[in-house]
């Protein structure tokens, strides 16, 4: 009886598996219309993500630019007093040149000087060749910078004022009476700074004898021995020269070769600070009114006045 007992256990196993995998089957059964409602719904949900991540995305791409010239904003406002903005000047004598203590000087540099205690703005003056102040002036890596008007840097940069106007000047020493202008100084001698742009018709004439001198003071000394018949410079660049020597402005005699060529205070469209050029334009505007910015570039002796016959010319402070 035990045995037969033993031969229905497995009967009995199989039969309660069997029926355990039926319950199992009828638990899945019973799920599946949840799982039918479920489906679509996930599938809405990852949906759902998806487009809000696009655009969450999109709102970034469209509010960051609006963002960064909001903080650039806000940057020049607070900082428009108190930040440092910094100058490429050109490196050439005497607009700007190192002093014996390696301290920049020079009628660039004291502009420079002179704009930052009319406006609590504190300045940094670099000086570099003029090749690299302009191109820094183009990239960014200065906000300023004092360089003769041309409509190229017009376009490259922005022209905040007009600082002083330069005319470029044929001289002789006074006691010559030879007329002062390239037709009728031709076959002489004429001195000049290599490197330097004098206009067109000095570039182009074929009939005077350039000679290039270091400086223009070597110019002037040549004039004293005979060897050049008139020295062709800025009047900025021969009155103050003339300063250097120890000479009075009555040692020589001008004829303008070109006249009023602009030099202008420019920004850097690349590091603009816009409340701070309108603080330096005003600061410009009032030492025009006040004779300073003449004082700067000439000192008392001012500039010298073209005579057309080629005779010994006057001076006057303008």
């Amino acid at each position: 009886m035990m045995l037969r007992s033993w031969k229905k256990l497995p009967t009995c196993f199989a039969r309660s598996r069997m029926a355990g995998m039926a319950s199992v089957k009828r638990q899945c059964h019973s799920n599946r219309p949840f799982d039918r409602i479920l489906e679509p719904l996930n599938t809405i949900h990852v949906v759902i993500r998806r487009q809000t991540a696009v655009l969450a995305l999109f709102l970034c791409l469209v509010w960051m630019p609006a963002y960064s010239a909001w903080a650039s904003d806000v940057s020049d406002l607070a900082g428009a007093s108190t930040d440092t903005v910094v100058f490429a000047i050109p490196d050439v004598w005497p607009w700007a040149y190192e002093d014996s203590d390696g301290r920049p000087q020079g009628s660039l540099v004291a502009v420079a000087r002179r704009l930052a205690e009319l406006t609590g703005v504190p300045v940094e003056p670099r000086l570099r060749p003029l090749r690299r102040a302009i191109i820094e002036l183009d990239s960014g890596e200065v906000n300023f910078s004092l360089l003769f008007q041309s409509p190229a840097l017009d376009n490259r940069a922005i022209n905040v004022a007009e600082v002083v106007q330069i005319d470029i000047m044929l001289a002789a020493l006074a006691g010559s009476d030879h007329p002062l202008s390239l037709e009728e100084l031709a076959g002489k001698r004429i001195g000049y700074i290599r490197g330097t742009y004098l206009g067109e018709a000095f570039e182009n004439n074929t009939e005077v004898q350039k000679v290039p001198v270091a400086v223009i003071s070597q110019g002037i000394e040549m004039l004293s021995l005979g060897r050049l018949s008139a020295v062709l410079a800025s009047d900025h660049a021969i009155v103050r020269t003339l300063q250097t020597m120890g000479l009075g402005t009555d040692a020589l005699r001008f004829s303008k070769h070109i006249k009023a060529q602009p030099g202008a205070l420019y920004m850097s469209r690349r590091a603009q600070r816009p409340q701070v050029a309108e603080k330096f334009r005003k600061a410009v505007s009032q030492m025009v009114e006040s004779d300073e910015l003449n004082q700067i570039f000439f000192g008392d002796a001012g500039r010298p006045t073209q005579d057309d016959a080629g005779r010994p010319a006057s001076y006057s402070a303008q």
